[in-house]
């Protein structure tokens, strides 16, 4: 019997994987539990999770990524990622998202990871540079889950990817952490040209087949220097998405996790909870990756990144302004009146482009909150995992 449902996830996996599952899941409800008591008490804010895009290098160069490429390359020190998990530890606040670029081209990564025995890093990764060697190194670790991002099948993969091998050598990836005894996953960003390919059986089944324990599923948000506003899901696509997971949560062996929505279905936003907030490689502190504006950056040491959380109002103004869409996206739904609103409040832009610019021309979108059309969750084990356990404001997934 595989491991994947959510009621027996232990089952059948091997320890390696059960100890990586385990560590995973303690280390999220643990944060959880401490932000909500902060909430509860008045206390000092800081997030539960923190996102940290590690570096601006990337081997791929796709459509709709917010990420834009510098040379010279930013990156976060391996000081200011360290002073990071450091200051988060004293909130109990060890679970960390690495996302890039492609992350794994930051060269102190696996000491970041190895010298951090206690916290937990979810590596958002391309997989295209993955090989038995460093896939065993991250398995002798114990503190990684690695999530493959695949963007579509072939075809989809070298439109979006610009390259022709890259749905072969993410799976490839894929399979090899899987051999390694790694709990991997697969993320997607659906959008129009995928959604077909990727909200099936069929594909949950191939994930199964190559070794993923989980995916996640992610609403295509347009943004950077190539947005193709035009493969943004439309409102019903969205309604589709939320019908599919929730369906399938009660069917399929394969974990499905997603961002969107509560146990009842309603929508909701980490970022304007608090939940969760963005350090980009060039050290802006961030509402969320595709927001790339902010208040302040980190300094050399990150020794200023509780006073960032604490003392600088723009955090707590956007998380104010997102709350009004309803804890649906600001972004996708409100860009023009989130650039006004960004421009009134003094944000500095932290795109490397001119992002200000971008938010004005763009069109209202639908974002995933469908109010009036909400679908609550089928599987009695998810909605308790929601609710109650994992993050306890029915945030995430």
């Amino acid at each position: 019997m595989k491991c994947a449902t959510l009621t027996g996830i232990a089952t059948g996996c091997s320890f390696k994987v059960q100890k990586n599952l385990l560590r995973f899941a303690f280390n999220g409800h643990k944060a959880v539990r401490s932000f909500e008591k902060r909430i509860k008490q008045n206390k000092p804010f800081f997030p539960a999770f923190l996102m940290l895009s590690v570096t601006n290098r990337c081997n791929l160069k796709c459509k709709g990524c917010w990420v834009e490429q510098t040379k010279p390359a930013q990156q976060l020190s391996r000081t200011q990622i360290q002073g990071i998990i450091d200051t988060a530890a004293r909130y109990n606040s060890r679970f960390f998202g690495i996302l890039g670029g492609e992350p794994l081209l930051h060269s102190d990564l696996y000491d970041v990871f190895e010298q951090n025995s206690k916290a937990f890093f979810l590596l958002f990764t391309n997989g295209t540079i993955l090989d038995e060697s460093n896939c065993n190194k991250l398995a002798k670790l114990g503190n990684v889950s690695p999530l493959i991002s695949i963007e579509g099948l072939e075809d989809e993969s070298r439109i979006r990817r610009g390259r022709d091998d890259t749905f072969m050598r993410s799976v490839r990836g894929l399979e090899t952490l899987s051999k390694a005894g790694l709990f991997t996953g697969a993320a997607a960003s659906i959008n129009q040209r995928n959604f077909d390919e990727l909200v099936s059986q069929d594909y949950l089944r191939f994930l199964e087949a190559k070794g993923a324990r989980y995916i996640w599923y992610y609403v295509y948000r347009p943004s950077g220097a190539m947005p193709e506003t035009q493969n943004a899901l439309t409102e019903q696509q969205i309604i589709a998405l939320r019908q599919f997971i929730v369906e399938q949560r009660t069917q399929s062996k394969i974990i499905i996790v997603d961002a969107y929505w509560d146990a009842k279905g309603h929508a909701v936003c980490p970022g304007d909870m608090g939940l969760s907030h963005h350090i980009a490689p060039n050290g802006a502190v961030e509402f969320c990756p595709v927001v790339q504006f902010t208040g302040q950056y980190i300094n050399d040491d990150a020794s200023n990144l509780e006073s960032i959380f604490q003392d600088n109002p723009l955090l707590h103004q956007l998380r104010a302004f997102s709350s009004k869409d309803g804890r649906s996206c600001v972004y996708m739904q409100s860009p023009r009146e989130l650039g006004r609103f960004l421009q009134t409040h003094n944000a500095l832009d932290s795109s490397n482009r001119d992002a200000f610019a971008e938010l004005q021309s763009y069109q209202s979108l639908p974002g995933h909150g469908t109010t009036g059309k909400e679908i609550p969750e089928k599987s009695w084990a998810y909605r308790l995992a929601k609710k109650y356990y994992f993050f306890g404001f029915g945030a995430y997934g």
